[in-house]
Order: structure tokens, then sequence, then C-alpha cells
């Protein structure tokens, strides 16, 4: 049994900015911007080069599903004095599209259009849950964004992508006219009205964002003082008081990149206040779980304490030692850059121990958000020199003939603004390591990994559990008896597996089916 901490991977975007001989003069706008007039002239340049260049001027940015719209065709236009709306009409030349303004984005959709969605809402008004699948890429390269967030806009409701980039997000009916909101940290978001998105096959493409440095008002050159500062005020960004999340929770071990087993949760979670004397509550909704073990595997491993970890690793609650004062001489800070994120800009502050420390020794990124000074994100791992001395920390059980030797321990933690507050959103652990008998030459890759997703937020109907009601979190949660069911998860919202997953989850189940007809 390995006992396990926490991954996170997170890119660092490197932008640019390409000039072209677009030429775009701003006339003194209107009421609405797209009555604004502006003058644009283009011979013979992409349509989504054009888009980009009205955009930098008025200081709105475009939404539109990719489908919609061939963004790579060239366009030409010579517009003088013209109002928006008409250079869009000439630029799209499509009178089935319309736009429409939203917070500081204007959206490009269809007319009274008859997507799934919407047929759904007029025609379906029985069904209470709209179920919509689909995939985030970059806008330039088209590659898969992982991890990104999934929200109804203004509400608690919420997902992320998996590692391919691909998200499923169950909605209420309810909810049909609100938007939704697609963002990933150093990317611009996107808003859609949730009516022009389809059932499934949707392609959403997020566009890199470049960040001048003289747009940004700096506090301080200094990562410690921000930190510092930061921490005093949790109470003034973060819900303090008792809340109750929905989440969901996956944990699964993978041996020579074969799944070995998989357990998912939906799970309802009592979160007590922040600062108080009262440990959070995790109460069982549904559960499954699948195992690919045969008797001729050498070893199995099991995860003891992944639920634990998932509620401990709220870095605000239980403050890490690398964002706490006394710990500051012990690192070393460094404020490396500044990103957009999530609508706003954040700092990215380095930092990596100067020596081991015994009780934890991590390296990292922190992203600080520079108009409130709220903790956003922080990706941390256990630097490559400590994690051959914690080795005997990492793992709880072992045979005396067994070695193991843990290569790599990495967290993922990141949180997301509702109505002023800050909320848990993301927790994310992976430990890879190598496992072989002392008189055996070559050893076994395992690598296991934790996820716990919070989807919805409830701060009115919020109670303790009752002691019978709550399971225990610092157990072998694989070790439960729980059964497969493909109809399982219902209106909860859950991290899409990837595809090898969801082949494995396939495969293990037909296995298990196999031997119970026997």
């Amino acid at each position: 049994m390995i006992k396990i901490l926490k991954y996170s991977i997170l890119i660092k975007f490197t932008l640019s900015v390409i000039l072209f001989n677009c030429c775009i003069f701003p006339v003194f706008s209107q009421s609405s911007v797209l009555n604004k007039k502006l003058s644009v002239k283009s011979k013979n340049h992409s349509l989504y080069t054009v888009l980009n260049t009205i955009s930098s001027q008025i200081g709105y940015e475009f939404s539109y599903n990719a489908d919609l719209i061939l963004a790579n065709r060239n366009v030409k236009i010579d517009a003088d004095s013209s109002e928006l709306h008409q250079i869009l009409d000439i630029l799209l030349n499509d009178t089935s599209l319309t736009y429409n303004i939203i917070d500081k984005q204007i959206v490009i959709h269809k007319k009274n259009s008859l997507s799934k969605i919407s047929t759904i809402s007029q025609n379906q008004t029985q069904q209470s849950i709209i179920h919509i699948r689909g995939k985030i890429l970059d806008k330039e390269t088209f590659s898969r964004l992982p991890f990104a967030n999934i929200s109804i806009n203004g509400k608690s409701l919420g997902t992320i992508s998996n590692e391919e980039g691909e998200f499923s997000f169950k909605i209420p009916v309810t909810l049909i006219d609100e938007n939704i909101v697609f963002s990933y940290i150093g990317y611009k978001n996107s808003v859609f009205p949730l009516k022009d998105l389809t059932l499934s096959n949707n392609i959403i493409y997020l566009e890199k964002d470049f960040l001048s440095i003289q747009e940004v008002i700096i506090r301080s050159n200094n990562p410690e003082l921000l930190i510092k500062n930061a921490m005093e005020k949790i109470k003034d960004n973060y819900y303090t008081q008792p809340f109750l999340m929905t989440s969901f929770y996956r944990e699964f071990v993978i041996k020579n990149k074969q799944y070995m087993s998989v357990m998912e949760s939906v799970l309802s979670v009592y979160k007590s206040p922040y600062g108080g004397y009262y440990s959070d509550q995790i109460k069982m909704i549904k559960s499954r779980k699948n195992l690919n073990y045969s008797e001729s595997d050498t070893f199995l491993l099991k995860l003891k304490g992944g639920l634990y970890a998932s509620l401990y690793l709220d870095i605000i609650k239980n403050p890490t030692n690398f964002l706490l004062e006394e710990y500051f001489n012990s690192y070393s800070y460094v404020l490396s850059d500044i990103v957009k994120y999530d609508n706003s800009t954040a700092y990215v502050i380095e930092f990596k121990p100067k020596y081991f420390l015994e009780d934890k020794s991590f390296c990292g990124r922190l992203y600080i958000d520079t108009e409130n000074l709220a903790i956003k994100y922080a990706d941390f791992y256990i630097g490559s020199d400590a994690i051959e001395k914690l080795a005997q920390e990492l793992v709880l059980k072992k045979s005396m003939k067994t070695k193991v030797k843990p290569e790599s321990v990495h967290y993922w933690v990141s949180f997301r603004q509702i109505k002023g507050n800050h909320f848990l959103n993301l927790v994310r652990g992976e430990l890879e390591f190598k496992v072989k008998k002392r008189n055996q030459i070559f050893s076994t890759s395992f690598k296991t990994t934790f996820e716990f997703a919070v989807n919805d937020i409830d701060t009115v109907n919020v109670d303790r559990f009752k002691r019978n009601e709550t399971i225990e979190t610092n157990t072998i949660f694989i070790d439960k008896n729980f059964e497969y069911d493909y109809s399982f998860w219902g209106d909860y919202n859950y991290i899409s597996p990837d595809e090898t997953l969801e082949e494995a989850l396939i495969r293990i189940s037909k296995k298990l089916q196999q031997l119970e007809s026997e």
C-alpha cells in the first residue's frame, strides 16, 4: 500500500504579438459597441486576424463556436466609418448569424438557432437535465487544454475538462437561458449562450492572451510580501463560513501503462469554517470501482488516504509551509511573471527550498490575483533531491524483499470565484515510482492519481452530517464494496474520462461480468 501525495502540471505559455497590415481607425462610439463606427481595410488577411485587430481597438473580445465560422479563410473589406454590426455582416457574409454583447465579449451565434439544446428546451420540457459534451483546444495550435474550467456564468455550477481537454457537463434545464464560460490560465475567457451549443461534439477554441506589463499596477516586487498580504486577506477573499460541496472524486492506478484499478465517487462534502475547530465531513452519494488484478500480478498497489489528501490540500484552510511567514527564510521566492487568469491578472511566484526540509520540501508556482491578492492556483511538487529522502514516508507498507523508488510527486490546487467569494475548485495528485524485487533486474512502473473536482456549492442549506452518514477519509477507498453501473452518474457532473481510461473501464467491467457468469 502506498501513501500518496499530489500532482500538478501547469504549462507556462509563451505569448507573442504579430503585427499585420490591417488598418482600423476607430471613431467616437455610440451607446452600443455594435453601433461603434470604424474604418476597416483588409485586402488579403484571415478573418481571424481581422477580428483580432478589431478586438484590440474596441476593447471587446469575439466568442463563437468554431463550427459556425471559417476563421482561417481570407477576407477583403474596405469599410469607411461603418458601424461594427455592418462590418461584421460583410466579414461573415452569413445572414443566419447575429451578435450579442455579454460582459466584454461579442458573441457570434445563429439566429433563432434550432440546435439540439434549444430543441430540448422547447419540445422536451419534461427533461430536467441538459448533458453537453465537447473538447477545448488552443485556437492557434489546436493542442488540447487539460483541466480547463467550465461554468455557468455567475452560478456555482461548474466542471473541468480532462487531460485530453474533453468535458462533460450536466446542466439543469432551468438554466437554459444562461451563458456558459470556458476559461484557462493564460487564455482569454470565452462565453457562449448555452442555447448555441449542441449536445455533443462542441469544439471550443480558446485564445492565448498577451499581457503588457504596463497594464498592471505592481503592488510590490517582493514576493514574500505578496504572499504575506495574500494570507492576511483570506477572510476578505474566501468564503470562510460552513458550506456544502457536491464533488466528483476519482483515484486510479496504472501499471506499465495499463489501468489496474479505478475508483470513482460522487460526494457531498461539508466544509467547516476556516479557522474553526470542526473537521470537514464527506458523505457518499454514489460510487463505482473496477479492478484488473490477476494471480500473475507480482505487485499490487492500493492508495490510502486519497480522500483525506483531497481535503487537506485546501491550502487556504490548511496552509502549506511555503505560504507561512515562519518558513520564508527556508525558501527562495521569485516574482517571475504576470499572466491573464479568468478575466483578471495574476502574479506568478516561483519558489523552491534553500535546503532539505524534513516535513515538506516543495518546489512550484503560486498564482495570486493582482487586484484582490486572492491565491487562485498552486502548482507544487517534491523536488528530485528530496524524493529519495522522503521515500519511507511515501511508502506505507511493503515487503522486506521489495524495493520501491518514488520518481515524482506533484500537486495541483485551484480556486474559483463565485459572487465575490473564492471556493475550492480542483485538487489533483499524482505519484510515479518504480517497484522491483531485490533479485530482479527490471522494475515495474506504477502511476497513481487522485482527482477531486467541485461541481456545485450550497451556502444556504448547510448542516453537519450525522456520524453514521459519513465515511472515513484516511482509509483504503478501493477496498470498499461498490458495483459498476453504466448509468451510474445520473445528473451529477464528473471529469470526463480520457479515451484510455474509458476503454479500461469497459474492458475491466466486461472481465468482471465474465467471471460472475462462470
